[in-house]
């Protein structure tokens, strides 16, 4: 069913498909039942949105109205039990959420109070719970039991059986079979049912009649004891133990990142536990790929530079003149720890890769300033004149390869003509830790190759 939207005008809502019986969740998998239905929202063309609370037009901010007043509707009309999630369509296979956490342990009872505990603290936190899309465990929607219990006392009285009253019950409520006949080379079940006007909630049957006697009827209240209680429409287990999944998405445009909200519940976290004792939190979506992602970046630098070492120590035949070079990616990270404390900037995954990249720059650098004292000690030149003459011949190619690199990041660094959230860190790193690196390296690079060529000429005396 396709419905044109004219209450809020063609200019803020083009139209609306509606369906009912299912929605579509963010792995794109349909999801069935009685209680679930879809409205999926067109919006006009960019150049004739007109957004009246947001002059730019923002498309996110306006899902945040329409998310506010279509929860507000739903809660005012139907009651609170309603719950209303709008997202915007995304492109490409399914992500996942940018926030999980997994509550787990052994103690059911105590996974669910920490769950709810963790949950009403992020969304009370006044730090980043407007920040929060879509907060929520994947428990699913409660279900409401309810269980007759027959009165043993009332059905010996009526000379019944537990069984037989039981039996009645869920005749009542499920119908009884029949027969059944054949169509179509299928065979249908025939089932008679009460009237489902006289059974509008399960509550309604005690009211019904199930046996006739002289002094009247006997209705199934008289039979059974009812109990109603909620349990989750879904139970999940991990690794053995019950689990419970907080999930929620990051506004585009958030301050905070997925590590610095989990580092937070941590923190609230450490001082809780002693009250819940059978359970646990364990962290999944993108903070887990982003740990598994420095983990691998680590490993991966760590590796590459053993074989710069190996490389070098063959090259130079010498096992100290490589660390000296090495003195470089010491120099890098100094700078890029200076340029994310003052940027207050994120170091993320780009930034990672950044520091890698200006250790390869810097590295380059030492070489070929290594190399090049090296070359003016063998050509017989002392080495206080050497380091002199090395950094004055050498300086020139170091500060242009430093300059045409910064120069190239700087306007991405600083925002021009905007800042961007993935590449801006990234940026800021290189040039920061490229800056520092190569004025360290100019200073005391060759300040170390004269300690070491002062030691080797020592010991190398009789």
């Amino acid at each position: 069913m396709t419905v044109n939207i004219d209450s809020k005008g063609k200019n803020v809502v083009r139209a609306a498909t509606a369906f009912a019986g299912f929605y579509v969740n963010e792995d794109y998998e349909q999801v069935y039942g009685s209680n679930y239905g879809t409205v999926n929202v067109e919006l006009p063309e960019v150049n004739t949105r007109i957004f009246a609370d947001y002059p730019k037009n923002d498309p996110i901010a306006h899902l945040d109205t329409m998310r506010k007043e279509l929860t507000e509707y739903a809660h005012k009309n139907w009651g609170k039990q309603w719950v209303v999630r709008v997202r915007a369509e995304s492109d490409g296979p399914p992500t996942g959420k940018d926030l999980t956490i997994r509550v787990m342990g052994v103690d059911t009872g105590k996974v669910d109070m920490l769950t709810r505990d963790i949950m009403n603290y992020m969304k009370t936190n006044e730090e980043y719970s407007e920040y929060l899309v879509d907060l929520r465990p994947d428990t699913g929607y409660p279900n409401r039991i309810v269980r007759f219990v027959p009165d043993e006392m009332r059905v010996s009285q009526y000379e019944l059986t537990p069984r037989l009253v039981a039996r009645m019950a869920g005749s009542i409520l499920d119908g009884s079979l029949v027969g059944e006949f054949r169509a179509d080379d299928e065979d249908i079940d025939l089932r008679m049912r009460v009237d489902q006007r006289f059974l509008r909630a399960p509550e309604d049957a005690l009211s019904i009649p199930v046996i006739e006697e002289d002094m009247g009827s006997i209705r199934l209240g008289d039979l059974v004891k009812i109990e109603t209680y909620t349990e989750p429409g879904q139970f999940n287990r991990f690794q053995g133990e019950r689990a419970i999944t907080l999930s929620a998405n990051l506004k585009p445009g958030s301050p905070y990142s997925p590590p610095y909200i989990v580092n937070n519940v941590v923190e609230y976290y450490s001082t809780i536990r002693t009250k819940y004792t059978g359970a646990t939190l364990n962290f999944a979506g993108e903070y887990e790929s982003t740990q598994k992602s420095y983990s691998s970046l680590m490993f991966a630098f760590l590796i590459a530079l053993l074989v710069i070492y190996m490389i070098l120590a063959t090259q130079f035949n010498s096992y100290v003149q490589p660390l000296i070079i090495l003195s470089a990616v010491v120099f890098a990270f100094i700078g890029v720890v200076y340029g994310v404390f003052f940027t207050r900037t994120l170091f993320t995954i780009n930034s990672f890769i950044a520091t890698i990249g200006v250790t390869g720059v810097v590295v380059n650098d030492s070489l070929v300033l290594i190399a090049f004292l090296n070359n003016l000690s063998r050509d017989g030149m002392h080495r206080d004149e050497a380091v002199y003459e090395g950094v004055r011949m050498r300086l020139r190619p170091i500060l242009l390869t430093t300059l045409t690199t910064t120069l190239g990041l700087l306007p991405m660094a600083i925002g021009i003509p905007y800042y961007s959230l993935n590449w801006g860190p990234m940026a800021s790193t290189f040039v920061t830790g490229l800056c520092t690196a190569t004025l360290l390296t100019l200073f005391i690079v060759p300040v170390l190759w004269h300690l070491f060529m002062g030691l080797q000429e020592r010991l190398s005396k009789p």
